[in-house]
């Protein structure tokens, strides 16, 4: 048995020298791809340089509010979890590709026992033959020598499929936190616009019973009271409506969320609370578009395809294999471990293909299409990349000019019923007039909150379009 261990011995120094020749790889040398990215955005707006990129700030989300609601998300998302299964089957996968270039070693143990009848060309001689014979092979173990660099490329495709995989699951979690922010605003829009509704409806009420009393004291005509009428019911329409509405976006934040919605994350929120935002960074396009999770993605997908084909390549070229066996072999159970039965083999073998039908040519090809599909795939997520940052910079410009105007417009509404209710209490106008310009107020009121509506939701698409911040 010593015998047989030094000659496996002896063996395994074969090997390791055949895995330093090994160090082939017949992948093709990986170059970027040429993005004709702008060196500049796309931003005809002055308050803004060409050259500035919203790069994210370290954590942009400092509400307690919003961060518990995120920790909600991360935490209970169904497309989350299915993410991070698939990346685990990817993780498990790279772990597959990783330990093949190792040998398999196996414990076997074996009996076999025939028995051949007398008077056939075996047995003319000796008559009926019954036999037995027992084998145990201690070390048991075959492997390929990875000279081509087969193996190794298809462990690299996979390790950046894994990679890619996890980009892919970051730029998911982005993506839902856009949508879980972005959906808890408009809920709190549509609380704002449910209260609006309802003190239009009741300034509406007490118009209509004005014009109802001015009726019978015969000042107003039916038609005038029925007009009165027509307004209080189309805004208990608009009410129901804007309540459905409600209901229907907190159904979608919760279904986002994957939990049951705490109150506590609405206590004392609303719009005309200070949601504010960390100041954005300059930089490069390259700088940040590179960085984003979508591109990266895009990029490992390359990398990957790029060592597909060295696979490809190499399965034109033999393949070597060594197999090895060690152990004891005997006619008798008693005398499997006693000295003389010790038995070994050692078998290199050596496959070359000479015809496999084009087999190798088609897959070689296949692989070189489908790095050249990976090389547009990238070269279109960075286009698209451009694009998205471009016109988020461009629509936060234009809705912050906007939001400055709409605030001084109704700055001047609230001063303007202020001043209508002064005169009110100085008797020299009705409680009718009154109350029609509390209902420009409440309108004026509606269209500021959907103005911050926008450019809160902006400033959620900026984050989104930039790759997040490093909380993720």
């Amino acid at each position: 048995m010593v015998w047989v261990i030094a000659k496996l011995r002896s063996t395994a120094i074969v090997v390791m020298a055949s895995f330093i020749l090994s160090a082939c790889s017949l992948a093709p040398k990986y170059t970027r791809p040429d993005t004709q990215l702008p060196l500049e955005w796309n931003q005809h707006d002055s308050a803004i340089t060409a050259t500035t990129s919203l790069s994210v700030a370290p954590v942009f989300f400092n509400d307690d509010k919003l961060r518990q609601l995120i920790a909600l998300t991360m935490a209970n998302n169904k497309d989350i979890a299915l993410s991070a299964l698939n990346l685990q089957k990817y993780d498990a996968q790279y772990g597959v590709e990783k330990m093949s270039s190792l040998p398999g070693i196996s414990l076997q143990a074996q009996q076999t026992s025939a028995h051949e009848p007398g008077g056939i060309f075996d047995t003319v001689d000796t008559g009926a033959v019954t036999f037995h014979q027992y084998d145990v092979k201690l070390v048991s173990a075959s492997w390929e020598i990875d000279f081509w660099g087969r193996l190794r490329n298809l462990r690299e495709a996979a390790m950046y499929d894994y990679f890619s995989a996890a980009a892919t699951t970051r730029a998911l979690k982005i993506n839902l936190l856009e949508q879980t922010v972005s959906r808890y605003f408009v809920y709190l829009a549509d609380r704002e616009y449910v209260d609006i509704a309802r003190h239009q409806l009741a300034a509406a009420v007490q118009l209509s019973e004005m014009a109802e009393g001015a009726a019978k004291a015969g000042e107003r005509n039916q038609s005038q009271v029925m007009d009165a009428e027509k307004e209080v019911r189309r805004l208990r329409i608009e009410l129901q409506q804007v309540q459905l509405q409600a209901q229907k976006d907190y159904n979608a934040l919760q279904l986002i969320v994957g939990s049951p919605l705490p109150q506590r994350l609405f206590n004392d929120a609303s719009m005309e609370s200070d949601w504010h935002f960390p100041v954005i960074q300059e930089g490069l396009p390259s700088e940040v578009l590179l960085k984003r999770p979508d591109i990266l993605a895009a990029e490992y997908q390359l990398k990957a395809a790029n060592a597909r084909i060295g696979a490809a390549r190499a399965a034109f070229f033999p393949t070597i294999t060594l197999s090895a066996e060690g152990g004891s072999s005997t006619a008798a159970l008693s005398q499997l471990f006693s000295g003389g039965s010790a038995a070994w083999s050692f078998v290199p073998s050596v496959t070359l293909p000479i015809f496999d039908g084009g087999k190798n040519s088609a897959r070689l090809t296949l692989a070189e299409l489908n790095k050249r599909s990976e090389i547009v795939n990238y070269q279109k997520a960075i286009q698209q990349a451009f694009a998205d940052v471009s016109s988020a910079l461009a629509a936060q410009s234009s809705l912050n000019k906007q939001s400055a105007e709409m605030a001084q417009f109704y700055a001047a509404s609230q001063q303007q019923f202020r001043m209508t209710e002064s005169t009110f209490m100085a008797g020299q106008i009705s409680k009718e007039a009154l109350i029609v310009q509390k209902n420009g107020l409440m309108q004026a009121r509606k269209q500021i909150t959907a103005m911050r509506l926008n450019v809160l939701l902006q400033a959620v698409k900026v984050y989104s379009v930039l790759g997040g911040d490093n909380t993720l």
